[in-house]
């Protein structure tokens, strides 16, 4: 079957990529960098559009409130940013449903695990740390969506 998820980016609060990774991308960007800046700044515009356009204000929401995913015909984007400011993205086919509670186990079970309490890893840099990648990949492998049949 073909591959439903197309790619995974991290992100910090102030737009460096954590991290990235493909797995069913046919089309490959012609420069990643260029790529992630255009990303982080579709993410930044849409969440400040989500809060701007919120009913009654955006008082008393946490900022992890709004913005969970867009689709396009060809793929949807699957959101969860955390109270410090980290963004984690999924890429898949649109037909993929809602991924949020996935962001989130990646989150809590394997960036924290992996990422926060691994002392050899500075926080704000590109995440080279391998039980990070193999516990990504396995998880994200695992997927029921991770490929069609």
């Amino acid at each position: 079957g073909k591959g439903m998820i197309y790619c995974f980016y991290l992100f910090n609060r102030d737009g460096v990529c954590l991290y990235y990774e493909d797995w069913h991308r046919t089309k490959k960007p012609k420069s990643l960098p260029e790529e992630h800046k255009l990303i982080f700044g579709l993410l930044f515009s849409m969440e400040a559009t989500v809060t701007a356009m919120r009913p009654g204000g955006s008082e008393g929401k946490p900022p992890t409130e709004g913005l969970h995913s867009y689709s396009t015909s060809t793929y949807k984007m699957h959101y969860l940013k955390t109270l410090t400011g980290l963004r984690f993205v999924l890429i898949t086919d649109p037909a993929v449903p809602s991924l949020r509670e996935c962001l989130r186990q990646m989150y809590s079970h394997i960036y924290v695990e992996y990422v926060t309490k691994n002392a050899l890893q500075p926080l704000a840099g590109t995440i080279s740390c391998a039980y990070f990648t193999q516990s990504l990949n396995k998880y994200i492998r695992g997927l029921p969506y991770f490929s069609s049949n």
